[in-house]
């Protein structure tokens, strides 16, 4: 019997090896013809010894230079309270309260002397009513609009449990705005003071440039510098016309939004090439 397989140095032999590798390399490209890379989390973590040392200078420097600029961070948040404050109908007293954080952080945070407003009747009972119609028009949303609908319904559930406890117990309510405010401050400094001790961990290990590292870092910390006074502010406002709304601003639009700001831009900062992307495309 004879073989009718050709010889491995044909030219037909040739021809199929070349064309399987013509199709193993279609095979990674997209539609655009860019190489589709494996993803991050599939890929093994060898960081370099220039890695590591680069991260670990950009943790201490950043570290300690976000704890250097307390004290003036403190009092840009003052300028932008008195910046926003007559605009906003906020015509009160800004106080700067002193943080005295172990033996060598010292600053001070500020605050508007603004009392927080009543719960009306009216405004409980059309709280109520905007409640029930934002659950009711869950019920009509398709399946594409899904995350929406949860979210309105978490923000209901929120809403409802401060109108049953507003409704019955609302002389036991512990909170006002400063001591509010302050809490919130105060978590904001410490939230962008850990953004390098988180990104150490999470980024600076995958293969990205120094530059990029830092960068992230700051254009984080930078973000919620900005964010953080306005927010607050924001929720002062709100306050100031009913104490009514002080738990969903809290539960949804005060740490947990802070947070997810930060992984908002962690995300975007993932989607960036490696170098070795740049090796490979």
């Amino acid at each position: 019997m004879f073989s009718t397989q050709a010889p491995p140095n044909s030219e037909a032999a040739k021809a199929r090896l070349a064309h399987a590798a013509a199709v193993e390399s279609v095979r990674s490209r997209g539609w655009r013809g860019g190489l589709i890379l494996r993803h991050r989390a599939f890929q093994r973590l060898e960081p370099s010894a220039s890695d590591l040392i680069g991260g670990a200078a950009a943790l201490v420097g950043l570290s300690l230079l976000w704890a250097r600029l307390l004290g003036p961070i403190g009092q840009f948040w003052r300028a932008m309270f008195a910046f926003w404050a007559r605009p906003l109908g906020l015509d009160s007293t800004i106080i700067m309260v002193p943080q005295q954080w172990g033996a060598h952080l010292h600053f001070a945070l500020p605050y508007l002397s603004a009392p927080a407003g009543p719960i009306t009747p009216t405004m409980w009972s059309v709280t109520a009513v905007a409640s029930v119609v934002a659950l009711i028009s869950t019920y009509f949303m398709g399946e594409e609009m899904l995350p929406l609908v949860y979210l309105l319904r978490a923000l209901v559930l929120i809403q409802s449990g401060a109108l049953v406890y507003f409704a019955f117990f609302s002389a036991r309510f512990p909170h006002d705005i400063p001591s509010y405010t302050v809490g919130m401050l105060v978590f904001g400094v410490i939230l962008i003071g850990l953004v390098p001790v988180i990104l150490a961990f999470t980024f600076y290990v995958f293969d990205f440039s120094f530059l990029k590292k830092v960068g992230l870092t700051l254009i984080t910390m930078a973000h919620l510098t900005l964010l953080v006074p306005l927010q607050y502010l924001l929720h002062i406002w709100i306050l100031h016309h009913s104490i009514l709304f002080m738990p969903i601003l809290y539960f949804a639009f005060g740490p947990f939004l802070d947070i997810l700001v930060f992984v908002s831009l962690y995300s975007w900062g993932m989607s960036w090439r490696t170098r070795r992307d740049y090796l490979l495309a």
